[in-house]
């Protein structure tokens, strides 16, 4: 029981195919991927098509175009975000080149959803 549990929560050696394992949505392997990824590769100085050739195509640009990222979790309730986890790459857009990376986890406060 107790391999069945640690083996659900256990990290797994970064895998470019089964980064992109799921339906589009969700990617339930990255989670268990990310540390191993940090871990074997520093990505500032890269250049961004490095890193989508790589990690593949963003999920996500900002607004401002100042940074990309890759969806690690999205926990819903219902239609609402409850919690999200991404790795964040910023980046100089005139040249490409990666400035910083990092892991950010987010808890959205769960909405009263009462009929008035």
């Amino acid at each position: 029981m107790a391999t069945i549990i640690t083996g659900c929560t256990a990290n797994q050696e970064f895998d470019r195919r089964g980064w992109n394992d799921g339906d589009g949505i969700d990617f339930p392997r990255r989670n268990l991927m990310v540390d191993d990824l940090l871990k074997k590769y520093n990505f500032k100085g890269w250049k961004y098509r490095n890193v989508r050739g790589l990690l593949h195509e963003p999920d996500r640009f900002s607004n401002d175009s100042t940074n990309f990222h890759y969806e690690i979790i999205r926990k819903m309730d219902g239609i609402d975000t409850v919690r999200t986890k991404n790795l964040v790459f910023w980046w100089n857009k005139k040249d490409s080149t990666i400035t910083d990376y990092k892991v950010t986890e987010k808890e959205y406060p769960k909405k009263d959803r009462k009929k008035k």
